[in-house]
């Protein structure tokens, strides 16, 4: 059976997802999880899964936007294949779908963020890494409890 991308929009497909995106997004939590994508989906995100005999093998976050540092792209907000099934090309295969996506849309590039242990798939796609470290602060703990 040939690998099937399809893009997710109903809650039920959503959450059919969960078990995969939580081996990526661990702070998401099964009962909001359908929610919070839905409520992406309304700021231009959108959720594909690649199915191999049905089964979701991995899946793309992803949304078109426009930054002063980056210009006109497709940013890449999650990308996970399963723990067991990764080193079989579904990574790989679903990116190649995102490229088309992005050709289609008229974009000639796209942006992520990965994290160091994925380093070495991206660059094995070509992808080429900047300087810039996604860093983070609790707004509380940046004013000093106050």
């Amino acid at each position: 059976m040939p690998l099937d991308l399809r893009e997710l929009s109903s809650a039920d497909e959503i959450a059919d997802a969960y078990p995969l995106m939580r081996q990526l997004r661990d702070r998401v939590r099964e009962e909001t999880f359908a929610a919070e994508v839905q409520r992406q989906q309304r700021q231009g995100y959108r959720l594909f899964a690649l199915f191999d005999g049905g089964r979701i093998v991995a899946l793309a976050g992803v949304r078109r936007t426009h930054t002063l540092a980056r210009g006109e792209h497709l940013f890449v907000d999650d990308l996970v294949s399963a723990e067991g099934d990764r080193g079989k090309g579904y990574g790989r295969e679903l990116m190649r779908g995102v490229a088309e996506m992005a050709k289609e849309a008229g974009l000639d590039r796209i942006d992520l963020d990965s994290r160091f242990t994925a380093k070495g798939f991206y660059e094995k796609l070509g992808f080429r890494f900047h300087t810039s470290i996604p860093c983070w602060i609790g707004v509380e703990e940046l004013l000093g409890g106050s």
